[in-house]
């Protein structure tokens, strides 16, 4: 049998008392503000800001052979990313659609 000592209950729920409403707070509203507006920008992107990891996330909503998932701290940084991520992709495609045409020439 687990026994609760009510004398040494503490924090803001103790005994006896009645419960203090703990305000609600959004964190880093700029950041969440840059990733919202990014993703806005560039469709076939969702775009996250963590506010307990500090980055900013892009996920790629477009079909890839693996989830595509790129991070960084600044939005500068993850857009270079995600162009370079796009040109990839682009280059992929191409090399991929010429040689199934070339194949069955």
């Amino acid at each position: 049998m687990i026994r609760r000592c009510l004398s040494a209950a503490r924090g803001r729920h103790r005994d006896g008392r009645s419960v203090t409403p703990i305000p609600s707070y959004t964190w880093d509203h700029e950041a969440r503000a840059e990733a919202a507006m990014l993703e806005i920008s560039r469709p076939g992107w969702a775009v996250l800001y963590g506010t307990g990891s500090r980055l900013f996330h892009a996920i790629a909503t477009w079909p890839t052979p693996e989830p595509l998932i790129i991070c960084d701290r600044t939005v500068e940084g993850l857009k270079a990313q995600m162009r370079e991520a796009e040109e990839t992709a682009l280059y992929r495609w191409a090399l991929t659609s010429t040689s199934v045409t070339i194949g069955h020439s």
